[in-house]
């Protein structure tokens, strides 16, 4: 009967249910169909509470949400200005860059659409780029949010793929500077054949004084996973520390950080730790569901008995998750695809690790793509232009972002290199 629960869930997206309510609700018609006692259900749902990993999350966002209000963005802002502006249009290599420094700040790829779209796409308006494309650019650099680390959601594939967090958040620089890099050389291209202008050279007096002014907000990530990698603080440990930090640097070294801005950063981690925490928790519901029935090791046995060559059953994956990705959330679709596809890629030689991160930049493209992209939807708003006028300008963005995924999954060394030297 595990096909009432699915029909039953795609059903209710297509009728507009919240995507944690849809699993949740055709997790538990599954169980009275099953005859399965509800009190399982109810075990499923709050037994991933407990875990001691998860804590890290709430105090990650917090320490995101402080660096926002402290008006971190703006130095990071002004050092990507100070060193790409000159290049063919300016603005939006600016976009690019801070995307990857906030990335680093945040861990949030919706925080940094939001924090660096409000202020560099009116930007981009007045300089005469079209609404669509400065909505794209940032809609698509900031998933770098996620990858570059720190990153809350590499704590849940940590935890759900028993990995270590340390080793995932090491794997995911050089992808995440790769495809920030990737989306760098896209803008240039682009506004190269649009004409859109260059802005004035910066001198190094200028780099260096912005690269100064931001220095506490640029060192927080180095602080965060040196502590980590060298076993001074577990994760949850330094999440905790990061928060400190954030309030501290905010408060007191740039005194932009009012006690107005603490109370929001409170209420917006309640609020973005609610979510994520209800996603996990319908989430193991509906996989225990799959699990039991066995669907995970259907799936897998029919992929691997198709007899393709190891190449192809990558390539067949990372398809599956593009496609995943656009129609489902991020966390959900991790639930669901890791019990699943780990025991393929690891059948086929992929180190964990290498995969996780590969899975990760998969689904991370979902983010700015229709219909469900949360950060198309934030830069469209942002940028007062309507979803459906932004696909052209998208689709360069989401191709070469294919591409980057491509020779990540090819390239074993762009993710295990870094992790290798702390071995």
């Amino acid at each position: 009967m595990i096909a009432v629960m699915i029909i039953s869930f795609f059903v209710m997206l297509l009728l507009g249910v919240p995507i944690a309510f849809s699993m949740g609700i055709s997790a538990v018609l599954f169980f009275i169909v099953e005859g399965i006692p509800m009190e399982l259900a109810a075990q499923r749902f709050f037994s991933n509470t407990q875990s001691f990993a998860f804590l890290a999350i709430p105090f990650f966002i917090f320490a995101g949400n402080l660096m926002i209000h402290g008006n971190i963005a703006q130095r990071i802002i002004k050092v990507a200005d100070s060193m790409v502006r000159q290049l063919p249009g300016g603005l939006g290599c600016v976009s690019v860059i801070t995307s990857m420094g906030m990335a680093g700040v945040s861990g949030s790829s919706v925080a940094d659409a939001a924090s660096t779209g409000s202020v560099l796409i009116p930007s981009m308006k007045k300089k005469g780029y079209s609404s669509s494309f400065a909505a794209a650019i940032n809609a698509s650099s900031s998933v770098v949010g996620i990858i570059i680390p720190p990153s809350s959601t590499m704590i849940i594939i940590a935890w759900l793929a028993n990995l270590s967090v340390a080793q995932m958040f090491l794997a995911g620089v050089i992808p995440g500077i790769l495809i920030g890099l990737t989306y760098l050389i896209t803008t240039v291209i682009i506004s190269i054949k649009r004409g859109y202008p260059r802005e004035s050279m910066p001198s190094f007096k200028e780099f260096f004084t912005s690269l100064f002014k931001a220095f506490w907000a640029l060192v927080l990530p180095i602080f965060l996973i040196g502590a980590i990698v060298f076993g001074i603080a577990t994760v949850t440990e330094a999440a905790a520390l990061a928060a400190i930090y954030a309030f501290l640097v905010g408060k007191f070294v740039y005194r932009s950080l009012s006690f107005k801005g603490v109370y929001e950063s409170l209420k917006e981690t309640v609020y973005g730790t609610t979510v994520v925490m209800l996603m996990i928790c319908t989430s193991m519901i509906f996989t225990y569901a799959l699990i039991s029935e066995g669907i995970p090791n259907l799936i897998s046995n029919w992929i691997l008995g198709l007899g393709l060559s190891d190449a192809l059953v990558i390539l067949l994956l990372i398809v599956i998750m593009l496609a995943a990705g656009m129609v489902m959330e991020l966390v959900p679709n991790l639930f669901i695809f890791i019990p699943v596809f780990f025991p393929i890629a690891t059948g086929v030689g992929m180190d964990p690790t290498h995969f996780s991160i590969v899975m990760l930049c998969s689904f991370a493209l979902g983010l700015f793509t229709p219909p469900v992209g949360s950060t198309l939807f934030i830069s469209c708003h942002i940028a007062r232009v309507k979803i459906e006028n932004t696909i052209k300008d998208i689709f360069p963005f989401f191709i070469t972002g294919i591409i980057a995924i491509l020779l990540i999954a090819y390239i074993p060394s762009l993710t295990l290199w870094i992790p290798s030297l702390f071995e």
